[in-house]
């Protein structure tokens, strides 16, 4: 299988592309977006990811500038995340790629459904994302696996 790209109609702010040779989603935010742009990416994202069955996702954020408002921010850590748990594989694992000022503004770790971990690097992201492949959810935590920032 070739890699497959997704570029959402009319709109400018992210690309999605699935990676069957490492089965990987990765989601290239172009742009800052408003909340509605931000539930519509999230959302295309899981539509693809239930398409070819893919639970990693490596989430580059360095394009998109800042980190949500706080009602964005809930919706994704109290209802999509969630979501995300009950329609996928488990486990559901995301990488996010950070520029190095959004990097040190990430808060202290909450429990999630989903395992996430935060890189300002692209290298250690996929190799932290291919050993989520063939760990469990409870050795992805020891690993150090960190839930969601507290919204």
């Amino acid at each position: 299988m070739r890699a497959l790209t997704v570029v959402l109609p009319q709109t400018d702010y992210l690309v999605l592309r699935y990676r069957p040779d490492l089965h990987l989603l990765v989601g290239r935010w172009q742009r800052p977006v408003s909340a509605a742009e931000f539930r519509q990416g999230y959302r295309a994202m899981l539509r693809l990811a239930r398409q070819v069955n893919c639970p990693y996702w490596q989430l580059d954020l360095r394009g998109r500038g800042a980190l949500p408002d706080d009602d964005t921010r809930r919706w994704l850590l109290q209802r999509f995340l969630p979501e995300l748990a009950l329609r996928l594989p488990e486990p559901v694992c995301l990488a996010y790629l950070l520029p190095p000022s959004l990097l040190q503004q990430m808060a202290a770790p909450a429990g999630s459904a989903a395992h996430l971990a935060f890189f300002s690097e692209e290298g250690p992201l996929t190799a932290w994302l291919l050993q989520c492949q063939h760990r469990s959810s409870e050795t992805l935590a020891q690993a150090g696996a960190m839930p969601p920032p507290a919204a």
